[in-house]
């Protein structure tokens, strides 16, 4: 639920720190290598037009394997659900005393 409409946010389904970093480096750096590729390229030159492609799919490609990483609680929620504390709360009302 979004704050703006009187809920509370649920900022333990966002995407962390470092997965973000990291697609971020990876956008950058790919970006740019493609970008040099493309520039460098002549426009007869088959082989540097297949460098431009294969750059841009090689990080397309890592952007979104660590973007399906770092969303992987959404995609697989019965994973992360915390039974320890579900666990614990049912032997605390068995417990003899």
């Amino acid at each position: 639920m979004l704050p703006q409409h009187g809920g509370v946010p649920n900022f333990n389904l966002r995407i962390s720190g470092p997965f973000l970093l990291v697609l971020a480096l990876i956008l950058i750096t790919g970006s740019m290598l493609t970008l040099s590729f493309y520039l460098n390229a002549d426009p007869g030159d088959l082989t540097a037009q297949t460098r431009v492609r294969l750059s841009l799919a090689i990080t397309l490609l890592l952007s979104v394997f660590v973007l399906l990483a770092g969303t992987g609680r959404w995609w697989h929620p019965h994973l992360w659900k915390n039974r320890r504390r579900k666990h614990h709360s049912h032997h605390r009302k068995h417990r003899s005393h």
